[in-house]
């Protein structure tokens, strides 16, 4: 029991180590060599705070906001993951305009083939509150292929377009088949 030290600090280690590698830790340095890292600082994130997670990337609340205005993006807002960088929707489409060169008059139908040419720009993906998957859900079970109708109230309910409460149920009843299996 006295012989047992972080291999980090040297602190005894009386109640509790880690081990990796056949190397002895104390929590904290465990944590900052082996933990989860912040994709926007870096910085390990302890277990028992608060993350968001956006594509398999996972930050602290604090550093879950655009790169252009530093807004913070909360649960809900509609967002833009470019190079492992956060954009909110206007900035993003503010950087996809500056990056469309304009027509200009002495341009040739070339100029015009190669801009059509180019990939559009992902949509932003929608992360929904927790009540907004409440209320899809609740609906999934009553019907889950609603009527355009249907449909269009849930998107005035939610604050959501029609086109994301479609694909939402799309996605449902493909996962629901992929289940059945």
């Amino acid at each position: 029991e006295k012989c047992l030290q972080c291999t980090i600090c040297g602190q005894r280690l009386a109640r509790s180590c880690y081990v990796k590698e056949r190397k002895l830790y104390c929590k904290s340095d465990y944590e900052k060599l082996f933990g989860t890292k912040c994709t926007g600082c870096l910085q390990s994130i302890p277990s028992t705070e608060l993350v968001m997670r956006a594509m398999g990337n996972i930050y602290h609340l604090r550093c879950f906001e655009c790169v252009v205005c530093r807004q913070r993006l909360q649960k809900g807002d509609e967002f833009i993951m470019k190079n492992s960088q956060l954009y909110c929707k206007p900035d993003y489409e503010k950087e996809v305009q500056l990056a469309v060169p304009k027509m200009s008059p002495g341009s040739s139908e070339e100029d015009e083939n190669t801009t059509e040419n180019r990939p559009r720009p992902k949509r932003p993906r929608t992360i929904l509150t927790t009540q907004q998957r409440r209320e899809f859900k609740a609906l999934f079970e009553v019907s889950p292929k609603p009527c355009r109708k249907v449909r269009e109230t849930l998107a005035a309910e939610t604050g959501l377009s029609v086109r994301v409460v479609q694909v939402w149920f799309q996605n449902q009843r493909a996962k629901m088949k992929k289940l059945a299996r």
